[in-house]
């Protein structure tokens, strides 16, 4: 019943027409052969193989999932199909270095393959994100021999990788974890337990390579003491062969919610030889390289989605006659009108797509940024992009996978009752997607970093680097007649972000407690003026052309209905920030239960 086409036509809006990446990035040497021509195509195959191959393995991976038998765990076999027809295409080469074997192609066209996969069948999507991740961790800090001996691996698709924090006794305080990696001559030996480790354990690679947080003996106490060790399933020798077993089992799979045909692992490390990635101690830094590149990811899996989710649900509207049109019949010939005749259904149709393509736009926007971090040859430049993307990381992680729950649960409203019986395929969007707020740091610790380390960093570099473009748009377009119905509003919600901004720091600084009670608003605030901004630099195209097709006509509609529906939400946000903390800390802790023994009335 699920039915899902490419949004081809959006990234190619978005990419060559809105971001002109063949202008932006064509003066790379290392991006001379990823010309529009080429990344058509490639898209296109990748879309046919997601459409074709990817879509009908979710149904099996839901409903039959991974098994877990005596330390070893089995993918269903439509998704190791699905898996091996994009390792034969060679697709997993696409954003690897030349040197590796890799085509070293824009991270921003990346966005476009993550959406797809991750709006196709999420699970599957999540075993080639954590091995893209732990590439680009080991090429950041890995030695050049270990680089050499495993990047291409990664890259041919025979290898997998992941990452490995968890403890049983701490979540997100990593400064607790108890793994230990004693030095072994030119190596170490990690020991210690993992938990809620993702594909952990896995029939679809040779070797399953893990990137795992452990401490020194002697090690300091807290973070500062964390160090990262790659140790993989199986040894693997100078010549890049594999060897023995290493030690690294998987103790058991969880059963989760959604996303069944990934693995959710405990995995056991005993005496297992590891390689340093990084320096000693400072493992975490290390870490967040790969961690900054999966929270992106994540978001990108609340656009994939709500994505799939907006797609059936309009199919489903436009079939599905429901009630008559309020200012009368549309179709006299038949018992009823479609669903979306109905002003409640658009509006939620309506929703979805402002969000959708704001969203879509915002995550291109920030993957340009990286790649201008990465290849531009002016080091400032290089700065104020890398500035950029540290800023946008919290905000597209959770403002993306909040919306991405959020419309799913609205398209699947909008089937009824048919949303929530399995055959519609809508209630499996739900439950996988509410996986994507929660990890990779949930919601609440990304707004932490934006509000509590982002926005003072610096004395607010950071911040300028969203602030000053926009302000120097806004400049730039105040004469336009056209601009002038979005620019007025988006300029008071740029405003009154900086009001807040202002205002959380200053209380900040004399109670922490106000960051804490207001970075979830915050994030939402600011996620929704970055919206704004992309819808303007949007609008400056869609105005230019909307002579030329209606394309660009519709563009401008939904745009409206953002401004009018959507970003007056930042009033709110800010009200809320400016109420404080004092009423939420002011509750004692037994105050917040709501069974209490009977003690009897006064009369």
């Amino acid at each position: 019943m699920v039915k899902y086409k490419a949004p081809l036509r959006e990234y190619e809006f978005v990419l060559r027409e809105v971001l002109q990446i063949e202008r932006e990035l064509g003066s790379y040497p290392e991006y001379s052969e990823a010309t529009w021509d080429m990344i058509e195509m490639i898209s296109e195959q990748f879309g046919k193989i997601n459409e074709d191959y990817w879509l009908p393995s979710a149904k099996e991976g839901d409903e039959v999932g991974v098994t877990f038998n005596d330390g070893e765990v089995v993918v269903p076999e439509t998704m190791k199909k699905a898996t091996r027809i994009v390792i034969d295409a060679g697709l997993t080469q696409l954003f690897g270095h030349q040197e590796y074997g890799g085509m070293e192609f824009p991270n921003v066209v990346s966005v476009l393959s993550d959406e797809m996969s991750c709006a196709t069948n999420m699970s599957l999507g999540i075993y080639l994100g954590l091995t893209k991740g732990a590439y680009h961790c080991i090429h950041k800090h890995g030695s050049e021999e270990i680089r050499k001996r495993y990047l291409p691996k990664f890259l041919s698709g025979e290898w997998f990788g992941t990452m490995c924090l968890t403890e049983a006794h701490c979540g997100t305080d990593l400064g607790l974890i108890r793994t230990s990696a004693k030095p072994n001559g030119e190596n170490y030996l990690v020991s210690g337990q993992k938990i809620f480790i993702s594909c952990g354990e896995h029939d679809m690679a040779e070797n399953i390579v893990h990137l795992v947080l452990a401490r020194l003996p002697d090690a300091p106490k807290g973070v500062k003491g964390i160090s990262l060790f790659l140790v993989p399933k199986y040894k693997v020798n100078s010549e890049g062969e594999l060897g023995n077993h290493n030690n690294v089992t998987c103790v058991s799979i969880e059963e989760k919610m959604g996303v069944h045909g990934s693995a959710t692992c405990v995995m056991s490390f005993e005496g297992s030889e590891g390689y340093l990635i990084g320096e000693l101690n400072e493992g975490l830094a290390a870490m967040f390289s790969m961690m900054n590149t999966e929270r992106i990811a994540v978001g990108l899996q609340g656009l994939g989605q709500a994505e799939i989710a907006y797609q059936n649900a309009l199919a489903y509207s436009k079939d599905r006659i429901q009630g008559r049109d309020l200012k009368g019949t549309r179709n006299p010939e038949d018992e009823a009108d479609p669903l979306i005749v109905h002003p409640d259904i658009r509006r939620m149709l309506m929703r979805a797509k402002a969000l959708i393509d704001s969203g879509r736009m915002l995550a291109c926007w920030t993957a340009l940024a990286i790649d201008r971090s990465e290849k531009d040859k002016d080091p400032k430049v290089r700065k104020e992009n890398e500035d950029l993307v540290e800023l946008m990381t919290p905000i597209i992680k959770a403002l993306l996978t909040d919306y991405g729950v959020e419309i799913t649960s609205e398209m699947l409203q909008i089937f009824g009752g048919h949303g929530y019986i399995k055959e519609y395929g809508m209630e499996q969007f739900y439950r996988d997607v509410r996986i994507a707020p929660i990890w990779e740091g949930t919601n609440g610790i990304q707004a932490l970093d934006l509000a509590g380390r982002k926005m003072p960093q610096h004395m607010g570099r950071l911040l300028r680097r969203f602030f000053h473009p926009a302000l120097e748009f806004i400049e730039a377009n105040k004469e336009d007649e056209n601009m002038k119905e979005f620019l007025d509003p988006f300029a008071k919600s740029l405003k009154g972000l900086q009001k807040t901004t202002l205002y959380m720091a200053q209380k900040g600084l004399s109670n922490p407690y106000e960051i804490g009670a207001a970075a979830t608003d915050y994030l939402r605030q600011f996620g929704l003026v970055a919206m704004g901004y992309m819808w303007l630099l949007m609008l400056e195209v869609a105005f230019e052309k909307r002579d030329s097709n209606e394309y660009y006509s519709h563009k401008i509609i939904t745009a409206r209905f953002f401004f009018e529906r959507i970003l007056p939400e930042t009033l709110s946000r800010a009200i809320a920030i400016g109420s404080g903390s004092g009423t939420m800390m002011s509750l004692p802790d037994e105050g917040f239960d709501s069974v209490h023994k009977f003690t009897g009335a006064a009369n």
